[in-house]
């Protein structure tokens, strides 16, 4: 590995552990203001604002991380710019409208409180700042610029902690805190609008029919991954919601939050990965990849585990007890997600958008199957184990259809072509100038998932 690969990397993880940790502390200072019921009643709503916005977005981010290394320069690449900035605009309005229906007809069947006015209002602000949060980092990773897109992201997120931080001080109540948080994100995304710009990532000229079909066309194709799966890992709140309650919920999304933390590491490896595919430059190695990204995460999932065990009561007293043991189950979870992290990174990068939306869609479904057995048999604790049996049969079946992708590419190739192309491959790091290149440069795209 490269120094400038190792120093992005650093900063990708960087970058995620500070996400993590400040949505770690966001969940636990709401836990403990709101309690499991109104904690449970938040979770919901960041949920739906986070699921949204993938439907909204049609796949066009995925779609934009693959076409824009190869489609060349000038007028082409400015009109796929300018058709991925106005769908996002369009995405941010429908995405708002989309999660305040959802949230009100999920009123009936979880709690009231889902369809209160000011709650709604809330979550169309916070459903914009994911919309955001969502659309414009794949902006600046399409384009390699890794240490820009990490740095904005992280803003976005400490920016909607901020916000949250001063709904607590000044009136803490459940949408009061939805609020501050997405005032908070959208405070953010604006400086952000405006740097991408200035870099030529965003473009408000009227985009051609043709282009804007081709993104939405080809992003579509990958929506079943992006919104199945999103689906598939995030079920199990909509289930305990249903079946439970929100108190249940709340509980379990403490365990659930601390869970996640060491997902930092998948997440940065996985951004490298998907630039990796999409280019064809560097080694793609996934089995020493996914054994290295597992060794993390355990070490860092055994320290959370602990920890997580040790602060939970007094932090937020004894009606979160339930949350210790839940912790233990999910970490196990996070191990047996690190396949899928790589693997399905990978194929998007590669623009297999067909055949990854196909897996997606399949999986929220049998998610959904198993989340509804599981929690109505055992509760929390049966939402729990479903996770590791769905991270574990995602992570099997996307390493199985990479693996299977790439094998008859790998067949064809001739011995020594990758010492030929160099070990290392074209770098794409903030030094690249992100102008669009003379379209002389542009060359035949290789097959990224022949390095598998």
């Amino acid at each position: 590995m490269t120094r400038d690969r190792r120093s992005t990397l650093a900063l990708l993880a960087g970058s995620s552990a500070v996400q993590m940790s400040s949505n770690m502390v966001a969940a636990l200072l709401a836990a403990s203001v709101l309690g499991p019921h109104g904690r449970g009643l938040m979770v919901l709503g960041v949920s739906t604002a986070g699921i949204v916005p993938l439907l909204a977005g049609l796949g066009t981010g995925p779609q934009l991380r693959s076409a824009y290394p190869v489609v060349g320069g000038g007028a082409r690449r400015r009109d796929l710019v300018a058709s991925y900035t106005w769908w996002s605009v369009a995405a941010t309005v429908s995405a708002a409208v989309l999660a305040v229906a959802v949230s009100a007809l999920s009123a009936p069947l979880i709690a009231p409180a889902l369809a209160d006015p000011r709650y709604l209002l809330a979550l169309s602000v916070l459903t914009c700042g994911y919309v955001a949060h969502t659309q414009l980092p794949d902006g600046w990773y399409a384009a390699g610029l890794f240490r820009s897109g990490s740095l904005w992201a992280m803003a976005t997120t400490l920016g909607g902690g901020l916000g949250l931080l001063v709904a607590v001080t000044v009136a803490p109540s459940v949408w009061s805190l939805l609020l501050g948080q997405g005032a908070g994100m959208l405070t953010a995304t604006t400086a952000q609008v405006v740097a991408l710009r200035a870099t030529g990532l965003l473009c408000f000229q009227t985009p051609t029919r043709r282009e804007l079909s081709r993104l939405l066309g080809r992003g579509c194709r990958a929506l079943g991954l992006t919104l199945g799966l999103a689906l598939a890992l995030r079920l199990d709140r909509y289930v305990l919601g249903a079946l439970t309650g929100a108190a249940a919920v709340g509980v379990y999304s403490v365990a659930s939050t601390l869970g996640q933390v060491p997902r930092m590491v998948p997440n940065a490896i996985g951004q490298l990965v998907n630039r990796d595919a999409a280019v064809a430059s560097g080694p793609l190695r996934p089995v020493r990849t996914v054994a290295a990204t597992a060794g993390v995460v355990t070490a860092v999932g055994a320290v959370t585990g602990l920890l997580g065990w040790l602060v939970v009561i007094p932090l937020l007293g004894p009606g979160f007890a339930a949350a210790g043991p839940l912790l233990v189950v999910l970490l196990v979870a996070e191990v047996a997600f690190v396949p899928y992290a790589v693997a399905s990174r990978a194929l998007l990068g590669a623009g297999r958008m067909g055949a990854v939306g196909a897996f997606g869609l399949a999986w929220s479904a049998a998610a959904l199957a198993l989340f509804l057995l599981a929690v109505q048999l055992w509760g929390t604790a049966g939402a729990a184990v479903a996770c590791v049996a769905v991270y574990a049969g995602i992570s099997a079946s996307s390493w199985l259809l990479l693996t299977r992708r790439a094998a008859p590419r790998s067949a064809r190739r001739r011995p020594g072509a990758d010492r030929r192309r160099g070990p290392g491959g074209p770098r794409h790091t903030d030094s690249a100038d992100p102008r669009p290149e003379p379209a002389g440069d542009a060359r035949p795209r290789p097959s990224p998932l022949s390095r598998v």
